[in-house]
Formats: structure tokens, C-alpha cells, sequence
């Protein structure tokens, strides 16, 4: 196996993609922005990322599989991949289904207009909150193929599937402006279904190519579950911090400051999360290269990839101060308005994008060799101190949003600065075995 040659292809590839889709998402968000207007629009983005909670409640099987597909395909052992992606598939089905009746439960059972802290009518919330939860379930299931591509060392395609999802979405809300009334459901019924056809065809399209692990009820294992499932679980668990560290601002934001305050907060995020989003790119074809180097005991190259992402995250670090500086007029020009941002939540967004972003290189790799369990514990006190200490800096001293975001910063500051120590450990431990 070449690894530069598949690094260069994925990376390249998802680079270029990438570029195209985010432009695309910076077109989509100020017509978003015109067609719901500056509360609604904040209710929806709050919407939308509670709900994509879903995608962390797969008990890690997603993260998981990846890394068990991995090291079943580099032994070419086509079986016990099938074993593992039909396990895989029928156990998120289940899932689906218990998240599916608990979240119906709790649109029913709770008072959204006190949630969201809106005038919006109860009965439209409930709506669009059934139909998003609904869809984004579906989707839940069907966006396992990303773990298959990233499995089979073609990031690059997963990436091709997020910019036609944009291209689509983009086409989508043109038509919304132009010949739909101005309704939250509308905008759930396109964003939903169309991440439901994505989903089936790049899925149909992986299995045309590789027919002979397509999942079959028949290689069902119960013993498969458990293979997955000790690794999972410790996924699933960090996963679930994550739900509480990265998932709650905008509903924090919502049902403290209003949802216009999410507006100003998404935008934000959203600019940031462009440049994240890159040095994401660069690390995902990594995941299945580290699990094979360290199968076959390439500690070497482990390592030296490794610093030369470190050198590739001093540049990085350029990038963001610049964008720092730059940000209020790219936001005027980007949207088209004056949406009134404070410095200071910039500033904490781009401290949070260089906190995030290092700590990222050092997860690859563990993640990849299935070396989580202090991660979980470091994800779990952030996770504990993240919504009291966020709510803490707003209300006592009158931080605003700018307050949530720091208080995500403070949450996951400790990986940052403990994980790189773990990685060298146990590269230094297995070089001198």
C-alpha cells in the first residue's frame, strides 16, 4: 500500500471538494437568513443541531465499525467484514427506532415556546420538530456509508457526497424564496430529504463496487455485536459528552438571550467552522492509515506524520488570526447585514477553532487503535462542567453568547493539552517492545 498516494488522493480530493461546498454554504446561509429571517432562522439552526443529536446516539458503532472494517479489510478477509457491516447496519436500525419513540415522547411532553423561548405558535414547533426528527432518524441509518468509504481509504468520497447534498440544498432554498410562503417546514422537508437520497445512493453506489461484503440478515452476529460494542462503547460515551459540549449552545443561547442571538452565533460559528472543517479533511484518510501502520508495526511512519501535522498546525494557527482580524467585514459583505457581533465572541471562537483543531490530530490516531479510555474520562469532566459553567459566565458576567462558547473552551481544554503526552507514550512504549 501506497500511503502517500492515498493521502494525497483523499486529501486533495476532499480539499477540492470541500472548497466548492463550503463556498456553496456561505451562498445558502444569507438566502436562508432572507427567507426566514433573522428568529426564525435562529429556530431552526437551534432545531437543527438538537436534533442532529441523533448522530451521536449510534453507541459508537459508527467509529467503531470503522476502525474493525479497517483492519478487516487490510487483512482481505471479506467475510468478517461482511459479518461487520450487516451487524453494524441491523444494530442502528434498532437504535433508530428507540431514539425514533423517545424523541416523540419529548415533543409531545415538552413546552417548546419555553424551550426556545418563542412566540412561534406550539403547534408549528411540534411539527417541524416531529418531521426533522424523523428524517434526520432515516438519515441516521442510511449515512453508515461514510464509515464504509472512510473504512476503504476513500474519504475523498464522502466529501463529493456532502457537496452534492449543498448543491441541492442550495437549488432547494432558491426555489423556497422564490415560490414557497415563508414556513420552518418547508425548510425541514428539503433539508431532510435530501440528506435521505444522498444517503442511498452513495450507499448503493459503495456496494455496486464491492459486492462481496453487501450486508445480508444472514451474517448477523450477536458475537459481532459484542466485538463492536467493547470498542463501541467507549465511543458511545464520548460521544455522548460531546452531545453535551458541542450540541447545546444554540439551545442555551435560545432560551437565555432569544433566538436571534443564535443568528449572530451561528454566523460566527459557521465561518470558523469552514477552516476547521479543512484541517478535518487532512486528518480523515489518516484513521484507516494508522490502524494498518500500527497493525503491521510502522511505528516510524506513525510518528513522523504525526509532527509533520504539528508543522502543518503552526500554519493553521497564521490562518485563524488572520480570520480574526478580517471576520466582522467578511461577515457584513458575507450576509448582507449588519448583525451587531461582539469582538469578543470572535475572539473565543477562534480560541476555541485552535484548542479543537490541535486536539483533533492526537484523537485520529487513538481513535484508530482503539485507545479512548482516557479520552473518556477527559470528555466526561467536560461534559459535567460545560452547561452550568456556560451559563455560569453568561448570566454573572454578562458574556452573552460569547460566554457559551468559553465555556466550551474551558470544557475541552484538558485533551488538548493531555492527549499529545498519551500519543508519544504509546508510540515510545511500542518502539522500544
Amino acid at each position: 500500500m501506497n500511503r502517500k498516494n492515498i493521502i494525497f488522493k483523499n486529501v486533495s480530493l476532499g480539499v477540492f471538494y470541500k472548497i466548492i461546498n463550503m463556498a456553496i454554504v456561505f451562498t445558502t446561509i444569507p438566502l436562508l437568513l432572507n427567507y426566514l429571517e433573522k428568529e426564525q432562522y435562529g429556530i431552526w439552526v437551534t432545531i437543527f443541531s438538537l436534533v442532529n443529536i441523533v448522530f451521536f446516539m449510534d453507541a459508537g458503532i459508527g467509529n467503531g465499525l470503522k476502525t474493525k472494517l479497517s483492519e478487516a479489510l487490510s487483512l482481505q478477509n471479506f467475510k468478517l467484514a461482511k459479518n461487520y457491516i450487516s451487524t453494524g447496519y441491523i444494530s442502528i436500525f434498532l437504535i433508530s427506532f428507540v431514539v425514533l419513540c423517545t424523541g416523540v415522547g419529548c415533543i409531545f411532553l415538552i413546552n417548546l415556546q419555553d424551550l426556545f423561548n418563542t412566540a412561534i405558535p406550539e403547534s408549528e414547533l411540534k411539527t417541524v420538530l416531529f418531521v426533522t426528527l424523523f428524517l434526520v432518524i432515516t438519515s441516521f441509518v442510511l449515512n453508515l456509508y461514510k464509515s464504509f468509504y472512510y473504512a476503504n481509504q476513500q474519504a475523498s468520497k464522502v466529501e463529493l457526497a456532502m457537496l452534492i447534498y449543498q448543491i441541492t440544498v442550495l437549488a432547494s432554498v432558491i426555489l423556497l424564496l422564490h415560490f414557497f410562503p415563508r414556513k420552518l417546514l418547508f425548510v425541514a422537508l428539503f433539508y431532510g430529504c435530501l440528506n435521505i437520497v444522498i444517503g442511498i445512493i452513495f450507499t448503493i453506489l459503495f456496494f455496486k463496487k464491492n459486492k462481496e461484503i453487501r450486508p445480508s440478515i444472514a451474517y448477523f452476529s450477536k458475537e459481532k455485536v459484542k466485538d463492536l460494542m467493547g470498542l463501541s462503547l467507549a465511543f458511545f460515551g464520548i460521544q455522548l459528552c460531546m452531545i453535551v459540549i458541542f450540541t447545546t449552545d444554540n439551545l442555551i443561547i435560545s432560551n437565555l438571550l432569544g433566538p436571534s442571538k443564535v443568528t449572530n452565533y451561528d454566523v460566527v460559528y459557521k465561518l470558523f467552522q469552514a477552516i476547521i472543517t479543512f484541517f478535518v479533511i487532512a486528518q480523515e484518510p489518516f484513521w484507516a492509515l494508522y490502524t494498518d501502520a500500527f497493525q503491521k508495526k510502522d511505528f516510524s511512519w506513525i510518528r513522523k506524520t504525526i509532527i509533520r501535522l504539528n508543522k502543518l498546525f503552526i500554519l493553521f494557527v497564521f490562518i485563524i488570526v488572520g480570520l480574526f482580524f478580517a471576520s466582522k467585514p467578511i461577515i457584513k459583505i458575507w450576509t448582507q447585514r449588519d448583525l451587531q457581533i461582539p469582538m469578543s465572541l470572535i475572539l473565543f471562537m477562534a480560541i476555541f477553532v485552535l484548542i479543537r483543531v490541535y486536539g483533533i490530530i492526537y484523537m485520529t490516531f487513538l481513535n484508530s487503535i482503539g485507545k479512548v479510555k482516557l479520552q473518556f474520562w477527559l470528555y466526561l469532566f467536560g461534559a459535567i462542567i460545560n452547561i452550568p459553567l456556560s451559563i455560569y459566565l453568561v448570566k454573572t458576567f454578562d458574556l452573552g453568547s460569547s460566554g457559551v462558547i468559553l465555556g466550551t473552551v474551558f470544557s475541552i481544554l484538558s485533551l488538548t493539552l493531555i492527549l499529545p503526552i498519551q500519543a508519544f507514550k504509546i508510540l515510545k512504549n511500542q518502539q522500544t517492545n
